[in-house]
């Protein structure tokens, strides 16, 4: 297998074992007031009625709470210190792991803080990534920082679960190889790519950037299961019944297949008598008997005036409950970032954070995956 090196990987390979173990020390709570306890808080009363509602569904000492243990935590600190303290109680147990790391663009600003105990790394402590050409250790920098934080999120997830990385091509490349080795390229499940924008820029140089893509692996392939999505009303249009059948709506699809095998080329006569051979090269996709049991079956259309080339119906009472979902999310589906923003600034009255994430891109990670 390919593997990547750069400079300071022999020394970052184990550092996620050098970081101290830190207990998370409690500032505040959340879901676990009465609402009495909103009262001294400045909140309109309205606000405050929103409020307690909110809370008090989690509150353990609500007997209709779906949630008597809520374990929701916002950690304020260095994420790869955060990630070591979560190790104690959370280890192998996590399902679901999305991560949104700095892009390495050259306009983030990010610096490398990670405390390695080597002179050239020391020395990158503390000073913002530069641009391409401007710091020619700039991937360098970001591949050390990620391997630790990669290593330990490697340890959290439970052998059933997957993980998803948001990045875009600054080092989609190298994020890659650097899964393959953490987490093994035969747990490799899909690169998707998510339709971030839904304008073009026509002031781009070569290409209109419109895609981001979500790196995803599992722990353990085997162990992984993927949840279906639910069919869309477009999908269940493509479902009628023309002929009234009794078992439901159906949809039809052609039965020649692009790999012909002699046995099952054979002439197919409709209702009406019209004679029908595969295309050249093809054949049917079923033998003879088996046609004829289709055909018993009322299985096989010919059109409504039965001229038509044969076409096998699949019945929506045959398929799975929903569809599997596809590698490419377009923006109407999940999310763009017009509207990650937007929801952002609803929340927090601000822009602090240039990225932020769709909460339906979000949603659907967890639909797939938990």
């Amino acid at each position: 297998m390919p593997t990547l090196h750069w400079i300071g990987k022999d020394k970052v390979i184990n550092h996620h074992l050098d970081v101290p173990y830190k207990v998370l020390e409690h500032q505040y709570r959340f879901g676990l007031y009465e609402p009495s306890e909103f009262g001294n808080v400045g909140l309109t009363d309205l606000q405050e009625i929103e409020a307690a509602e909110i809370l008090s569904s989690t509150n353990p000492k609500n007997p209709n709470s779906d949630n008597l243990h809520p374990n929701n935590k916002i950690i304020h600190g260095d994420n790869l210190e955060a990630l070591k303290s979560l190790l104690p109680e959370y280890e192998g147990k996590i399902k679901c792991i999305y991560i949104d790391p700095p892009y390495n663009t050259g306009n983030e600003s990010w610096v490398y803080n990670d405390n390695v105990n080597d002179p050239k790394i020391k020395k990158w402590l503390g000073n913002v990534v530069g641009k391409e050409a401007e710091d020619l250790t700039r991937h360098d920098k970001w591949l050390c920082m990620m391997y630790p934080r990669l290593k330990l999120l490697h340890k959290l997830l439970a052998d059933d679960g997957a993980i998803f990385i948001s990045i875009d091509d600054n080092e989609q490349a190298n994020l890659k190889l650097m899964m393959d080795e953490i987490f093994g390229g035969g747990n490799f499940l899909v690169n998707i790519i998510w339709q971030k924008k839904y304008t073009q820029s026509n002031d781009a140089k070569y290409f209109s950037n419109t895609h981001d893509f979500i790196i995803t692996y599992a722990k353990k392939i085997n162990d992984f299961r993927i949840n279906l999505l639910g069919r869309t009303e477009d999908q269940l249009k493509a479902y009628k019944n023309l002929d009234k059948d009794k078992r439901g709506p159906w949809m039809s699809q052609p039965i020649q297949v692009k790999t012909p095998s002699e046995a099952y080329i054979y002439e197919i006569k409709s209702p009406v008598g019209k004679s029908f051979l595969p295309p050249n090269g093809r054949s049917w996709q079923f033998s003879k008997e088996r046609y004829n049991e289709l055909v018993s079956d009322e299985r096989i259309w010919f059109g409504a005036d039965g001229n038509n080339v044969p076409r096998i119906k699949k019945f929506l009472s045959d398929v799975k409950d929903g569809v599997v979902p596809r590698s490419i999310w377009l923006h109407d589906e999940v999310g763009h970032n017009d509207e990650a923003k937007r929801t952002f600034k609803s929340i927090i009255n601000s822009q602090t954070f240039d990225s932020p994430k769709p909460p339906r891109l979000i949603e659907r990670i967890l639909q797939l995956s938990t």
